[in-house]
């Protein structure tokens, strides 16, 4: 376990690199989510360990590649946009630096060109919306709200 996180020294000795956007240096607990070797990894717990921290870190760790599309989910927009949820938490971390915000689309736009759009399934038929999204990233806020959807 990391006991003092240098954002540095992790950057130049793993393959998982935090751009500047994020304005957040992880927990150990998130550089255990941000670097584990899997491409499915559920970060489970009570409030306060930084989990939609730690999503939108791994969302947003190849913004600097063209062409990189993440996108985030929630089961409403409204929960999306609550203080302190991803969308506020996003303003917070990119404004000012760049990233162009398309409030209509829900979506950042980076410098190269990357995105990460926040999208939200509140029915069965929602899903449908994003057929045919190619997508490098995919994040869940809150899994267990989606596992109900009758």
């Amino acid at each position: 376990m990391i006991d003092d996180i240098d954002r540095e020294e992790l950057n130049r000795s793993s393959t998982t690199y935090l751009p500047w956007y994020v304005s957040q240096d992880p927990t150990p607990k998130q550089w255990a989510f941000l670097t584990a070797p899997y491409p499915e990894i559920l970060f489970g717990g009570q409030a306060g360990p930084g989990k939609t921290s730690a999503l939108l870190m791994a969302a947003t760790q190849y913004v600097d590649v063209p062409g990189y599309a993440a996108m985030l989910f929630r089961r409403t927009y409204q929960d999306l946009s609550l203080p302190g949820a991803l969308i506020d938490r996003s303003h917070e971390w990119f404004e000012g630096k760049g990233v162009k915000w398309h409030e209509q689309t829900k979506r950042w736009e980076f410098p190269s060109g990357a995105t990460i759009t926040f999208g939200y399934i509140d029915s069965e038929n929602d899903k449908y919306r994003y057929q045919g999204s190619e997508l490098q990233f995919i994040g869940v806020d809150e899994l267990t709200q989606l596992l109900s959807l009758e």
